[in-house]
């Protein structure tokens, strides 16, 4: 049953699930998900929830109703901050192909909502073969409107997009880059801090920021 949104037009086209088979016989995963498609753990101050993008996570879907219940069990005064992470990015700022910013949009309008609703504050991506960091408070294209940050992190190995991919005009980009091989490094110093890092090949860190909480 491939997940096939109208939204998607033949975006998530696949061969038959093969390449999951792997991740799915080898690692081992927290119980009261979806195997290695959709789980939840806690980590010190911080509760991180896997998705798939590559599932069903239309409302009223198993993964978006897992997820709902999933949110609304997180007891913030023990995990204060809360990370979500999915392969394919909410918000970028490349157009590679027109498909990308359809998936994401239809995403938001499956979604966004309810991370907003329970306060999320980061979402990291990967997908793009580049670096993403949007604003802070992103919610529904606005910045500053109490919503989460969105990062994409897609510089691990794979050659990076070619500077001449378009990028899409837009108010929400942070801070972008296609230059650099790397990894980020989120940091949780205290329930009110976390520092996120991209540190490139080499060491160097290329962009950086703090998030806070009162």
């Amino acid at each position: 049953n491939m997940f096939n949104p109208p939204w998607g037009n033949g975006a998530f086209a696949t061969t038959g699930g093969e390449c999951g088979v792997p991740v799915s016989k080898r690692f081992a995963v927290p119980e009261g998900g979806n195997g290695v498609f959709w789980y939840s753990y806690d980590q010190s101050l911080v509760h991180t929830v896997m998705l798939s993008s590559e599932h069903n996570m239309t409302i009223g879907s198993s993964q978006y109703v897992w997820l709902e219940n999933d949110l609304a069990k997180v007891n913030r005064s023990i995990t204060p901050w809360l990370v979500v992470e999915m392969h394919r990015p909410m918000y970028n700022s490349e157009l590679v192909n027109w498909l990308n910013p359809m998936v994401s949009e239809g995403m938001q309008n499956e979604i966004e909502d309810l991370l907003h609703h329970y306060e999320t504050d980061l979402v990291l991506s990967g997908h793009y073969h580049s670096y993403f960091r949007s604003c802070n408070g992103l919610y529904a294209y606005e910045c500053d409107k109490g919503g989460t940050t969105y990062i994409t992190v897609g510089t691990g190995g794979a050659p990076l997009d070619a500077n001449t991919t378009l990028l899409i005009p837009n108010t929400h980009t942070e801070y972008f880059d296609r230059e650099h091989f790397g990894v980020g490094r989120a940091s949780v110093y205290n329930a009110t801090s976390l520092h996120w890092e991209f540190v490139a090949v080499g060491g160097d860190v290329i962009d950086e920021l703090w998030l806070t909480k009162d």
